[in-house]
């Protein structure tokens, strides 16, 4: 006998709604990531009251600019008013429109510039604070830099939530998404949330599972990306930087509040004629249902934040993933055989462990004397004689693009550019122990020249289409240690800028590359760096035999909220359609484990690579979370995704291995009632056709008779 539950989305936080129809007769759905004429206009009058144009909702929001800093013991709320700003505005360009907001300030001689970015689909405002030194000495110290800084209200003084979720520090609760109310209790009606070093170190002590405590990288606790509601709407905020953050936010009671956020170690003078930057600080105004913004988010990110090549976004790769220690035979066997069994990867990614001087071989990342030789990026000819030109193209023969790793910000000393430029490394020291783990430091311009030519040399040689930053080290005690007095947070200051115009300088030279953004996985994911790379690998939970596929089940589905593209590779058995789903992603990668696979299991490795093929254009829709118990062996997890546009969706539903429960009812609320729906099991290759009414009156079923097992299910508007 079957057991049939109805799971109705975030059961703990929303209604089960039916999709509302409008007087026309069109079918709203309220999920759906396409914004409304309403939040349009509350956005663009914020804008306007910015931009001298009207009056602000002083009842919702500041009025007054989104942003403070101190000098000295000047507040900048003493001489920045949006009214006495010079404003010059550029013309509609990509759905943007860009204004330069400038103020000058006699007393401490700064001049302060805001840019602002309105956007024409989407309700949604961004902007990046310069501040630059106009006279001829040096300013006082700068500090308390808020690059958000605004009052938030609630309507009739509704009790704020936050919503949130967890970074990447490689843990069971990786990126899950979680909800706080806004109070300390029932009768304290205030509370303060606030994510900084201290907070995010306690925060991870208290977990009991911190291996870096003081891990300062931008999503190594927290992504920085945070959903603020206040009723039936609120304010979705995120940062772009990558570098030491902090957020806060104060509820006060009554529903009144205050929202901050920026860098967090800046108290430096400016010397004459210095510049410095905040953070990239984004607000989206939302209505209706929390899910409604989080996907307005998800497409925010994909049309704004996303790279692109010939004015399409990236494609998303499905990989072949290989460890760099193999040697070159091992790799064109390989791809031999990928080709001879017309698997369908996009990429062909070589790992760590290629490089240097070493003679000790190795076939996983655990072995070997690879790891010494991080800073001595050429091609180690004791396993590649002929580099990676053959390996490059069998690649491109078998119709994959060639992605390598390399890690140009790690050096460990003893390596010849440590030797030959020892200035061009943290921490600056008269004599360094061999072994030393260096910084390299991209604020030294002839040390990011360094890195630049370097990469460049790899992909001019080895035809390389897809360039893996990876970034293994905590660079904040590096930063902190080259600071001078009163001059903290430079460092850092110039190290991210640098590192924004490495990687677009890359990308102006060879239009053809992608970059795979990865820091001990995935603990560099904010706005700026989402906007030139993408996240092929989001944890390096995935790489401990630990690890669990109910855990990466959890970690594709919280990051879900937010992030559209992303991925990770199942662990090694590549056979294993539970575990290969558990991973399913845009980017999913895969191992290809031993080459003397039987006929069947290259069969049904070449059935899963398509299936991810087939799965991954839905990932570029709207999220719509199902059921999912973070943890727990005796549920399901469970999510569909829905092209509006196409009418096409996709749901992957898992049942656990001790859940008890072999079949479920879902509320698709995509389903128009009015239409007829195809559904195809990508397994049994089976379809149905239904009544949409059908549908959203009795819910649709998904029965998955065995534990542990999953069903993977596309459907579409009936023809």
């Amino acid at each position: 006998m079957q057991l049939a539950i109805r799971i109705c989305g975030l059961a703990t936080l929303l209604a089960n709604l039916a999709a509302i129809a409008r007087p026309d007769g069109v079918l709203v759905e309220p999920y759906s990531g396409k914004p409304t004429a309403a939040e349009t206009r509350f956005v663009r009058q914020w804008g306007d009251f910015l931009l001298k144009r009207g009056e602000a909702d002083a009842g919702r929001y500041s009025a007054d600019v989104p942003f403070s800093f101190v000098c000295g013991e000047r507040s900048s709320r003493e001489w920045i008013k949006a009214a006495d700003a010079e404003i010059t505005s550029s013309d509609w360009n990509g759905g943007t429109r860009k204004h330069l907001l400038t103020w000058k300030d006699p007393q401490t001689r700064l001049l302060c510039q805001m840019e602002l970015s309105e956007f024409q689909d989407f309700p949604a405002m961004e902007w990046v604070v310069r501040l630059h030194n106009d006279g001829s000495g040096d300013s006082a110290n700068v500090h308390d830099f808020k690059a958000l800084d605004i009052a938030w209200n609630s309507p009739g003084g509704v009790m704020p939530l936050l919503h949130r979720s967890v970074g990447g520090p490689s843990i069971e609760q990786d990126f899950q998404f979680q909800t706080e109310v806004m109070h300390s209790s029932l009768w304290r009606k205030n509370r303060r949330i606030r994510m900084d070093s201290q907070s995010n170190a306690d925060w991870m002590n208290a977990l009991g599972d911190a291996c870096i405590p003081s891990d300062q990288r931008p999503s190594s606790v927290w992504l920085p990306m945070f959903n603020y509601q206040t009723g039936d709407d609120g304010l979705l905020t995120a940062l772009g930087w990558n570098g030491t953050w902090f957020a806060e936010f104060h509820h006060t009671g009554e529903g009144k509040s205050r929202i901050a956020a920026g860098m967090e170690n800046l108290n430096a003078k400016l010397r004459p004629g210095e510049s410095i930057r905040s953070p990239l600080s984004m607000i989206l105004y939302w209505q209706g249902e929390l899910m409604h913004a989080q996907n307005m988010f998800r497409q925010f990110v994909l049309a704004h934040h996303t790279p692109r090549q010939d004015g399409k976004i990236v494609n998303p790769p499905i990989s072949c993933q290989t460890w760099g220690g193999w040697g070159e035979q091992r790799h064109l066997d390989i791809i031999h055989r990928i080709k001879e069994k017309q698997i369908p990867f996009d990429v062909y990614w070589i790992d760590a462990g290629w490089y240097g001087t070493g003679k000790v071989k190795s076939n996983t990342v655990f072995e070997g004397d690879w790891g010494p030789m991080a800073g001595d990026w050429r091609v180690n000819e004791n396993w590649y004689p002929n580099k990676f030109v053959p390996i490059s193209a069998a690649a491109k023969d078998a119709g994959m693009r060639f992605l390598l790793w390399v890690e140009p910000e790690r050096a460990i000393y003893g390596r010849p550019v440590t030797l030959e430029h020892p200035e061009f490394f943290l921490p600056r020291k008269k004599e360094y122990r061999n072994g030393e783990t260096l910084l390299l430091n991209l604020a030294e311009p002839d040390a990011a020249k360094w890195a630049f030519e370097t990469i460049s040399g790899l992909i001019d040689e080895n035809n390389v289409q897809w360039y893996r930053e990876d970034f293994n080290l905590v660079p904040n005690g590096y930063w902190n240690g080259a600071d001078e007095p009163d001059r903290t947070g430079m460092t850092e200051m110039r190290f991210v800028e640098s590192l924004y115009e490495f990687w677009d300088a890359l990308l102006e030279k060879y239009p053809f590359l992608a970059i795979d953004n990865c820091a001990s996985g995935g603990r560099r994911i904010e706005l700026e760096a989402l906007s030139r790379s993408l996240i092929l690998w989001r944890t390096d939970y995935n790489c401990f035999a630990e690890a669990t596929e109910e855990c990466t089940q959890d970690h594709s589905y919280g990051i879900s909220y937010w992030l559209p593209l992303q991925g990770i590779r199942p662990f090694r058995r590549l056979v294993d359609t539970y575990e290969a789903r558990s991973a399913l992603s845009p980017c999913e990668a895969f191992d290809p484990g031993v080459l003397d696979k039987s006929d069947e299991e290259w069969t049904l490795l070449k059935k899963t690579v398509s299936d991810a093929q087939r799965a991954k254009r839905y990932f570029l829709g709207d999220f719509y979370p199902l059921t999912n118990a973070y943890g727990a062996l005796d549920s399901w997890s469970a999510y569909h995704l829905y092209l509006p546009e196409e009418q096409e969706g996709m749901i992957l539903a898992i049942r656990r291995p001790k859940s008890d429960v072999a079949a479920m009812t879902f509320d698709l609320l995509t389903i128009d009632p009015a239409k007829n729906w195809t559904f195809e099991d990508a397994d049994s290759g089976q379809t149905r056709t239904l009544s949409g009414k059908a549908i959203r009156e009795d819910s649709y079923e998904v029965v998955i008779p065995k534990r542990r097992d999953s069903r993977l299910i596309f459907y579409r508007v009936a023809k």
